[in-house]
């Protein structure tokens, strides 16, 4: 009976050493590393182009007629504006860099280069001319 009594008191102190084991305290994992949200900044390098369609939305179809003055045409020459419409291709480009002091603030410095045509054709504001026009001048 003491064999058995022994035998139970040495197997509870074996368990019990076992089920103290579970009470350790976990390894916690460590803390996430904190990476800040990248605050937006206008500093860098940009490009671009464009292009697109312009026009002049004016009416001059009026057909405006006026005497030129005598020192530049003979006397009774008249000069009539045709009808002209302006419109046509414009585009162009541009390039820079912005620098921006303590991103968030809102001041930015910059350099811009650009570069744009337009394309309106030769038509416009022509006129016609009925008479001689003076020695040295020239209608365009």
């Amino acid at each position: 009976m003491i064999k058995k009594l022994l035998l139970a008191t040495a197997a509870t102190a074996l368990l019990t050493g076992a089920a103290s084991a579970a009470d350790l305290p976990r390894r916690a994992a460590p803390p996430p590393v904190f990476t800040p949200v990248p605050v937006f900044t206008w500093s860098g390098a940009y490009f671009g182009i464009n292009a697109g369609y312009a026009f002049d939305a004016s009416s001059r179809s009026n057909g405006n007629s006026f005497g030129v003055p005598f020192p530049y045409a003979a006397p009774g020459t008249v000069a009539t504006f045709r009808n002209s419409s302006q419109d046509g291709f414009s585009g162009g480009g541009q390039i820079g860099y912005n620098f921006q002091l303590t991103p968030g603030n809102g001041v930015v410095f910059g350099i811009e280069a650009d570069a744009q045509y337009l394309d309106f054709g030769r038509n416009r504001n022509n006129a016609f001319i009925s008479g001689a026009v003076a020695p040295g001048y020239y209608v365009t």
